[in-house]
């Protein structure tokens, strides 16, 4: 949890709405995603936002380095064959022509989400941009060029498609496939054209299509589970074992295209699918190298003796397969989803009355949400809709249209993640997970969810090594001598004195959120009636009171010095 309290200020994640799906179990650490998660629409219509993408900027010091991944890889527990491109990027003297594509990806995301970011936000992410305007990035060996190409964004030029995948010989490796897809992407001329796809998008070619290719798809083989240690990894030369994976890759997601030209050829690795959506509207993000056919042509990638071919088996033709009535429903059901979840969704939080007071009694408070949103609720006929708070599944109200309220809520229940949930006629149900625009938020709500979690003396303890830690000057977690991540302190405290009183000598801004998480603490002891012994240690009390009034001293002094 403190992992994701420090990060949840410096990493912004943006995802399809309507594809964020609802967890299996509900955990207080999605109290702390909330800033950091953003639900987003394509700027088409019933398209999708479909990047697979990760920026990503380090600090020592002054100094600062990239990271920029490119996936076809969702952030799920899905096991699928993929592909990642990493790449490694230092600052230039000044805007690099390399970087402009990735920096005017950057820029336009926030305008792409369904709710406004906090300006605080948007600051941060146009200095990132910024940043990536002139970053010079390390191509990998024997690749001379290296070019970024997003779709789908407004205002940011698209590589005409005749030009991308112009060329003499084609592969194409996409678990969703289309005729007008393949016709897209592939020119008339080329031939022969190598396609790894999943079985049954190819059963959907038609016969012309499926002429013009050779088609493979993945050995059943290659999905195996380890059989048994006999199957596990040799040693390496140092006699260090690799580690084995605990679940083999089952099935094809992975998604590139392989081009051979004259001159060379060019390995285009990404989020889009040969379908017309990918090309048509959706946005995507592709990176492209462009090498010797040795290296990156379609022989040495897909070709007979290629590793990757040894994997697959020859596809047997069947062609102009309709698709199930099945698949068209849940096709159906996952876009009245996206369209609900493309609404501005808002969440109005008022404190309840509480229903009886007893004089000397501590009451505990409860509070309500009255949930609402943007236009009107339109639903197709024979589909049911319901809605109810991440933190409460079992209370279900109507999605509105009309206002719905959610009450007898405790201080950790509040929260702006909203699940929407839609079911047919078939009694199949489609769900995914929301943001809504709280309003009236309590404070320290967030503090009070860690609290809850400090169950007893040991537990706190280690989250008070975890706030008191040092950061040293590679951002590294530094403990005192006593113990690394409380290891020494006993449950009485010893040790906690010397680290305490070395937190006020150098202002760490630790001990603000210790003071918070022990107010929670103590309000939810005092309202305990069960006698059970405090998570705090013995005489804490009286040395936090001493600690905190010679850090709020320092502080005040240093702040009038300044």
């Amino acid at each position: 949890m403190d992992a994701v309290r420090r990060a949840a200020d410096k990493i912004d994640v943006f995802a399809q709405a309507g594809q964020v799906f609802e967890p299996r179990a509900s955990s207080d650490l999605f109290a702390l995603l909330e800033p950091m998660i953003h639900p987003v629409q394509a700027p088409r219509q019933n398209l999708l936002f479909h990047p697979k993408v990760w920026v990503l900027e380090y600090a020592s010091g002054d100094a600062r380095s990239y990271r920029m991944l490119c996936a076809s890889r969702n952030l799920t527990n899905d096991r699928s064959w993929d592909l990642v491109v990493r790449l490694d990027g230092t600052s230039a003297d000044g805007p690099t022509e390399q970087s402009a594509p990735l920096t005017a990806f950057v820029r336009a995301l926030p305008a792409m989400a369904v709710q406004p970011l906090p300006p605080t936000r948007i600051t941060r992410i146009a200095a990132l941009a910024d940043a990536i305007a002139a970053i010079e990035w390390e191509r990998p060996p024997d690749v001379r060029a290296l070019r970024f190409h997003p779709f789908g964004v407004p205002g940011v030029p698209v590589t005409p498609l005749r030009d991308l995948f112009s060329g003499i010989r084609h592969g194409i490796i996409s678990p969703f496939v289309s005729d007008d897809g393949i016709a897209r992407t592939i020119p008339v001329q080329s031939n022969p054209v190598v396609v790894l796809s999943r079985r049954e998008q190819l059963d959907r070619l038609t016969s012309e299509t499926l002429s013009r290719v050779e088609a493979v798809i993945l050995d059943d083989a290659a999905n195996d589970e380890l059989a048994g240690d006999s199957d596990l990894p040799e040693p390496t030369s140092d006699d260090t074992a690799p580690l084995a994976p605990l679940e083999s890759l089952a099935g094809l997601h992975a998604k590139a295209y392989v081009v051979d030209r004259q001159s060379g050829s060019h390995l285009i690795v990404g989020s889009a699918n040969a379908t017309v959506p990918a090309f048509g509207g959706n946005v995507e993000f592709l990176v492209e190298f462009e090498g010797p056919r040795t290296k990156f042509g379609v022989a040495a990638l897909l070709g007979e003796q290629a590793r990757l071919r040894a994997l697959t088996i020859p596809y047997e033709p069947v062609g102009d397969e309709v698709i199930p009535p099945d698949e068209l429903a849940d096709h159906a059901l996952d876009q009245v989803l996206r369209e609900l979840a493309s609404r501005r969704y808002f969440a109005q939080v008022e404190a309840e009355e509480p229903d009886i007071e007893t004089e000397g009694a501590e009451v505990t408070p409860h509070y309500r949400i009255r949930l609402s949103a943007d236009g009107g609720l339109r639903v197709p006929d024979g589909m049911k809709t319901r809605a109810c708070l991440l933190t409460r599944p079992a209370n279900t109200e109507g999605v509105p249209g009309e206002p719905v309220q959610f009450e007898r809520l405790a201080l950790t229940d509040i929260t702006p993640f909203v699940v929407l949930r839609v079911t047919d006629r078939r009694d199949v149900t489609v769900s995914t997970v929301v943001a809504a625009v709280l309003d009236g938020d309590i404070s320290g709500r967030q503090d009070a969810v860690i609290a809850r979690q400090l169950v007893d003396r040991s537990a706190f303890m280690r989250l008070l090594a975890l706030l008191l830690a040092m950061e040293s000057g590679d951002g590294s977690l530094q403990f005192d001598a006593i113990g690394a991540a409380g290891a020494g302190w006993d449950e009485d405290g010893n040790g906690l004195f010397e680290t305490l009183v070395r937190a006020i000598g150098v202002e760490h801004g630790g001990l603000a959120d210790v003071r918070r998480i022990v107010e929670h603490v103590r309000a939810a002891e005092d309202r305990r009636t069960d006698g059970g012994g405090s998570v705090l240690p013995d005489g804490f009390d009286e040395l936090w009171e001493s600690v905190w009034s010679a850090y709020s001293a320092r502080s005040a002094v240093s702040t009038d010095a300044q």
